[in-house]
């Protein structure tokens, strides 16, 4: 891989997004000591897992470096945390810190490094949820074991998925949140791993969902040479209109708009209207966008209005949460998370997850009583571009540094995701598409779709996928995936394929109907 200066490297993104220099590029980002420090050369001493304690890197404490014995790792309790297999994991080398890259930055990290003869010679950084805040210890498991060097970060701050509270008045930890915090550890978590092998990781990748779908897209666009290879899932990346999604979809719930209690009935009649479409009935939806149901078919007779119908209140509200977030002229700044995903609406209308609301009323307005009720999308989505002005947002269409340096991306949405709507990934995909050279985009760059997959996951269909193998593979052979396989456990259980978008599973109409040899991806 092609490497530049660290100025290159810093500042040549920013330049890429439009910006100039000197918007982008601090004089901190430029001249900074730090990194130069951290990028060492041929006759670095390998140290054993307690000599990391001492390590000096600037900006950085390390807190601890111990080795945790096989099995013994117990994560402490938190939100986010989701179940995992720590019991299986190997005897590995924890280190824990934090960089300080300004006064106010207090980026806390976690690096798990396998034992000498267990390391695959790879680095990976996984990313986070919502707003951060808090360890996803859950992810760092499976990379481990496969023998990665895997790093992670709290973004800087502590809270909760759907909180920024933290961020009023805290200018300096949000740029941490925003991309400082993921860039600060892969230098720094670099440095780690090569004090601790002796020599440099041969490899290192990009693996996050959701927000860490966003970072990574934003570090392949800011910083397009710390990584080699990107799997980034729904990805958050079109920031400003998908905080307009949270506070759409919460208030066109509940009282005068569509109840929570009916988005089984509206799932159930979407789906047994489009779920035939690929030539098997399997209560999922292979190509949403070719779907022409209308939930006007379930508006109630005159006079009824039980739980088997929608009123003619609830049928506007159903529509208007499938239109999507659009202004007064009619345009769709984003898309609706589409049929087959009704029932995950309504985590936004939890005080857990009102993150479209935590976020104009801390970051944006800095008024913790603005009223989410009146929301003008026209002149609130002005106020969150004029704020980002495009730091947080990861929309960059033109991937070329990335991908001149030998940069590889791969992209997947679930198209049953009630959360960040397949549809923005598809539309910053053909994006992609219509802006850089074609051979480009067809040799470094794919996209995946997964009928019945929800949000980074889980859901109705098959949704378990091996992307991780699917971009060392690619590493490994350099050719593209381009169909791979999809598996739902359990008694019930069965494969299906995973299309590379924008071809869909289509069912060939013989043979065993759980066994994905039976399906073929087809355009519609």
């Amino acid at each position: 891989m092609k490497r530049t200066s660290l100025m290159q490297r810093v500042c040549l993104p920013v330049l890429v997004l439009g910006l100039t220099a000197a918007a982008g590029c601090s004089v901190e980002e430029q001249t900074d000591p730090a990194h130069s420090s951290e990028i060492a050369g041929p006759n670095v001493v390998k140290q054993t897992c307690s000599e990391l304690a001492g390590l000096a890197l600037d900006n950085t404490e390390i807190s601890s470096a111990s080795v945790v014995t096989a099995g013994s790792f117990a994560p402490p309790p938190s939100p986010m945390e989701r179940p995992a297999d720590y019991a299986s994991m190997p005897d590995y080398c924890r280190v824990t810190g934090s960089i300080k890259p300004t006064p106010q930055s207090d980026i806390q990290f976690e690096a798990w490094l396998p034992l000498d003869e267990s390391w695959n010679g790879r680095f990976m950084q996984v990313g986070n949820g919502g707003a951060a805040g808090s360890f996803m210890y859950a992810s760092m498991v499976e990379p481990l074991k496969r023998g990665y060097a895997v790093v992670h970060t709290d973004t800087g701050h502590k809270g909760t998925a759907g909180d920024f509270t933290w961020a009023m008045g805290e200018p300096e930890k949000l740029v941490d949140y925003q991309y400082r915090a993921v860039h600060e550890l892969t230098l720094k978590g670099k440095a780690i791993t090569e004090a601790r092998y002796g020599k440099a990781p041969e490899q290192s990748i990009w693996y996050g969902c959701s927000t860490g779908g966003r970072q990574g897209l934003k570090e392949a666009q800011r910083y397009p040479e710390d990584y080699d290879a990107i799997v980034a899932g729904a990805p958050a990346n079109n920031w400003a209109p998908l905080q307009l999604l949270s506070i759409h979809i919460m208030n066109n719930l509940g009282e005068g708009g569509l109840p929570a209690t009916k988005l089984g009935l509206l799932k159930s009649a979407s789906i047994a209207a489009c779920d035939g479409d690929d030539g098997l009935e399997d209560g999922m939806i292979a190509s949403p966008e070719t779907c022409g149901f209308d939930p006007e078919v379930l508006a109630c007779e005159a006079g009824d209005a039980s739980e088997s119908c929608l009123t003619e209140t609830e049928v506007a509200a159903a529509q208007r949460l499938y239109a999507g977030v659009v202004t007064s002229d009619g345009t769709t700044v984003f898309p609706g998370t589409g049929f087959g995903s009704e029932t995950d609406w309504a985590i936004y209308t939890t005080p857990f997850f009102r993150i479209g609301t935590s976020y104009m009323r801390n970051v944006v307005l800095e008024d913790p009583n603005w009223d989410p009720a009146t929301l003008d999308v026209d002149s609130d989505l002005a106020l969150l571009q004029a704020d980002d002005q495009g730091v947080i947002s990861a929309m960059e269409p033109d991937m070329s540094p990335f991908v001149d340096a030998g940069g590889k991306l791969l992209l997947y949405h679930g198209l049953a995701d009630g959360i960040i709507s397949y549809g923005n990934t598809m539309r910053y995909y053909d994006s992609v598409v219509e802006t850089m050279d074609a051979d480009a985009v067809s040799e470094s760059i794919q996209f995946f779709t997964v009928p019945g997959m929800g949000h980074c996951g889980g859901g109705d269909g098959a949704s378990q996928v091996d992307w991780l193998s699917a971009m060392e593979g690619w590493l490994e052979t350099g050719e593209k995936p381009a169909e791979l396989v999809a598996s739902k456990p359990g008694e019930d259980g069965y494969t299906r394929p995973v299309c590379a978008y924008p071809k869909v599973v289509t069912y060939s109409g013989e043979g065993d109907a759980s066994d994905a040899a039976n399906f073929t991806c087809e355009v519609p």
